[in-house]
């Protein structure tokens, strides 16, 4: 139900995994859905839930309390090939994999939007068109955000950033 809200989503409900031929992705949280030819997206209530989850082939874990929005950026990640583990349990499932990185200062507001379109697969030349700026200072912006992530390449700063929460995917 939560997820009926965004209009990208057709959302099914079924009893039985028999019954997910055509899904793209399989929201379970109490029935081993190991099975299902689609991916798994489990909604679990704690890291021992999350592990288990995973050795039964999960493509996901998340909380089961996850906020709507959360829970559709995990279905939509899950769709696209990504293995998602919630935060609030990934220690518990990989430890040590989750270090805090903390920030050398604050990115500026321009360095969140290029951090943004770099995630969404811009090449410098589209990120400058899209904010207004010359390349010039999108090469400017990205050069402080590689050095205040502590990262040397555009992919590691996309995933730093996630990491962080800094970024949407």
């Amino acid at each position: 139900m939560r997820l009926a809200v965004f209009g990208d989503l057709a959302v099914n409900e079924v009893a039985y995994v028999d019954e997910t031929r055509n899904a793209d992705v399989l929201v379970a949280d109490t029935v081993d859905a190991s099975r299902s030819a689609a991916p798994v997206l489990y909604l679990v209530k704690d890291s021992n839930e999350a592990s288990q989850a995973i050795a039964r082939g999960a493509r996901g874990v998340m909380l089961r309390t996850a906020a709507p929005r959360r829970l559709h950026t995990g279905v939509r990640a899950v769709a696209d090939g990504f293995v998602i583990i919630d935060e609030e349990v990934a220690e518990g499932v990989m430890p040590h994999a989750c270090a805090r990185v903390e920030l050398i200062e604050p990115l500026t507001p321009r360095e969140q939007q290029v951090a943004q379109l770099l995630a969404g697969g811009l090449t410098n030349k589209e990120i400058a068109q899209r904010l207004g700026i010359t390349e010039h200072t999108v090469k400017f912006h990205l050069n402080g955000l590689l050095r205040k992530l502590g990262v040397s390449t555009r992919t590691e700063a996309v995933v730093q950033a996630a990491r962080l929460g800094l970024l949407i995917l």
